[in-house]
């Protein structure tokens, strides 16, 4: 084993060194640049970029933004007959018989 070794190191007198930065730079013929050019970005923005009002929210998908979908169809009174998401039968301002009040308009 001995003899082999002397006879491989007499063939091969500079041994390539173990750091990869050499490794590379001779089967590419390419040398380790002495600066870094290229720098880590500054800040990432997290993707959709939402605010504090709208994260509590449900997000839309795009076939309901393209078809302008209504957040909540009106209904029909049972009473007055008339169509809104203020009042019921049982919280129409007009039923003498009612049991609750009527939501206040939200403006």
């Amino acid at each position: 084993m001995k003899k082999l070794r002397t006879e491989v190191e007499a063939e091969v007198p500079n041994h390539p060194s173990i750091e990869t930065g050499d490794v590379i730079g001779e089967h590419f013929a390419i040398s380790k640049p002495k600066e870094k050019t290229v720098n880590n970005p500054t800040k990432v923005n997290n993707k959709g970029n939402i605010t504090e009002k709208e994260r509590n929210k449900r997000r839309n998908s795009e076939k309901e933004k393209a078809l302008g979908v209504k957040k909540k169809q009106k209904k029909k009174c049972g009473f007055c007959g008339v169509k809104t998401n203020l009042h019921t039968k049982t919280t129409c301002p007009d039923n003498p018989n009612a049991r609750r009040k009527p939501r206040p308009t939200v403006s």
